[in-house]
């Protein structure tokens, strides 16, 4: 796939980077089901923090959650779009995400109401499809000829590093902490500090 210009792209996480994912499905979560999960307790591969018997059953009951207003109706994080508009000037912007495709379409508005002309392309990895149809965001980013990638996952770092990307680790989460960071990974804990990382 073609650059969509001349200018290095970023390609750019939606769930705790855009958007506090986590945070809103956590406590819908608890009321929905009487769960009484914290954000320090999300591992999303272990079905028991969910109170789940099986992965399978985790994943249908983050699918009904996204069918609520908690989800449909999330505000972006502080500065996320004056920070995008902002690099936009001077980079192609695409998201690459790992939700479903069967949230594709609400996404899609979603972004086109909170972030209006700022992403070139969106590209969904469907990481949790329950018919094992997930894509590699390393593969996605390397076809798009992104140059960087904000992401909030740790995970995400060893494939993308594979593929020469600079990676911008959104946040100071529990489930990205670690005392030491691989080489061509910076932490930005928030946009004031994404804007400051392109700007410097």
């Amino acid at each position: 796939m073609p650059n969509p210009g001349n200018k290095p792209v970023i390609a750019v996480d939606i769930d705790d980077v855009l958007v506090p994912h986590v945070q809103d499905l956590i406590a819908w979560h608890n009321r929905e089901y009487g769960t009484k999960m914290n954000i320090g307790d999300y591992r999303s591969q272990d079905p028991s923090d969910w109170g789940a018997e099986t992965i399978q059953i985790a994943i249908k009951r983050v699918q009904r959650f996204f069918d609520t207003p908690d989800f449909l109706e999330s505000t972006p994080l502080k500065q996320a779009y004056e920070v995008l508009s902002a690099l936009s000037t001077s980079y192609d912007l695409i998201i690459i995400t790992a939700r479903d495709n069967i949230i594709e379409d609400v996404t899609r508005d979603w972004l086109n109401r909170h972030f209006v002309e700022i992403f070139k392309e969106v590209h969904f990895t469907a990481r949790f499809n329950l018919n094992g149809d997930k894509k590699s965001k390393a593969d996605i980013a390397l076809n798009a000829k992104a140059t960087y990638l904000i992401d909030d996952s740790l995970e995400n770092i060893l494939g993308t590093a594979e593929v020469g990307l600079k990676f911008l680790l959104f946040g100071d989460y529990p489930w990205n902490r670690s005392e030491e960071l691989p080489k061509g990974v910076t932490r930005v804990k928030n946009w004031q500090e994404v804007l400051e990382y392109f700007e410097n």
